[in-house]
């Protein structure tokens, strides 16, 4: 009897194999062998149509089918499994330019993996082709390509995903709008690539640029957060000069509005006058 149990137990661990969750394959047929590539008699289990590139299947299904050819399986899938269809084609190439693309919003990316999927049926790449991605692509880690024959003019698709961090900028704390920058206010840090909403803002001129909204603590911070330090801020004093004939007066006021070079204000002086002012340089304002 020990002799028998263990002969049930040697070759079940011979004929056994791990069921897990994803596999890639490049035929259109997925046989036993490409979850147990040791088997000796295979079989196909399922057959792709030349349009379609995925397949999930129950773990229980798979289990069954493999037990009656005496195979044991280890579900290591969560209960389904997923096949993958990829394709042979030497995409090396066009990987180097999906590179290039988010190196051109990113340059200090990191890109350390390009995975690539075909949606469209063929067997080769064109002798000349143009890409084209899709709108705000380089936002997000996966996207897809429209690659067009510049022969044939027919049109590839291909599904891409990149692996990739970068370094970004967060809030160091909670930050309300119209807050003037300085780096006490900002934490560098090197963040996995998934989704951004905008442009993550590359570098600051401490002290020139202000917040458009207010940003939480760990927030990434983008160009579209931050505006230009304005040459005159509301509420802040400002020179003001008068050149009339042979007088020329300067004295501080208070600005009672934002303004850029060459914006016409208005400024309150010390008795509460209020006057029309030019803007001719950084808290600087001249009365014509």
């Amino acid at each position: 009897m020990k002799q028998l149990l263990f002969f049930i137990f040697f070759t079940s661990f011979l004929f056994s194999a791990t069921l897990r969750s994803h596999y890639k394959l490049h035929d259109l047929d997925i046989n036993a062998s490409v979850i147990f590539p040791e088997i000796q008699d295979d079989f196909r289990i399922y057959s792709f149509e030349k349009n379609k590139f995925r397949k999930s299947i129950s773990s229980k299904r798979l289990i069954k089918v493999f037990q009656s050819h005496g195979i044991v399986l280890l579900d290591k899938s969560r209960g389904v499994v997923n096949f993958e269809r990829t394709s042979n084609i030497d995409f090396s190439k066009i990987k180097e330019e999906v590179k290039n693309y988010y190196l051109r919003y990113y340059p200090n990316i990191h890109i350390s993996k390009i995975s690539l999927r075909s949606n469209s049926s063929f067997s080769h790449l064109p002798k000349a082709y143009s890409l084209s991605f899709k709108p705000n692509s380089y936002q997000h880690n996966a996207s897809s390509i429209k690659l067009i024959s510049k022969e044939s003019k027919k049109q590839l698709f291909l599904n891409y995903t990149i692996t990739a961090s970068l370094e970004v900028f967060k809030a160091s704390h909670n930050i309300n709008r119209g807050k003037i920058l300085s780096y006490i206010d900002l934490t560098y840090t090197e963040e996995t690539f998934s989704r951004f909403t905008g442009t993550p803002l590359k570098s600051i001129n401490e002290r020139q640029v202000r917040l458009k909204k207010r940003l939480l603590k760990g927030k990434t911070l983008y160009e579209h957060d931050v505006e230009p330090l304005p040459s005159v801020l509301k509420n802040k004093h400002v020179y003001v000069r008068l050149n009339n004939g042979n007088v020329h007066l300067e004295f501080q006021a208070k600005s009672l509005q934002d303004a850029q070079l060459g914006d016409i204000i208005s400024v309150q002086k010390k008795d509460n006058t209020r006057l029309k002012a030019k803007v001719i340089g950084k808290n600087l304002v001249e009365i014509e």
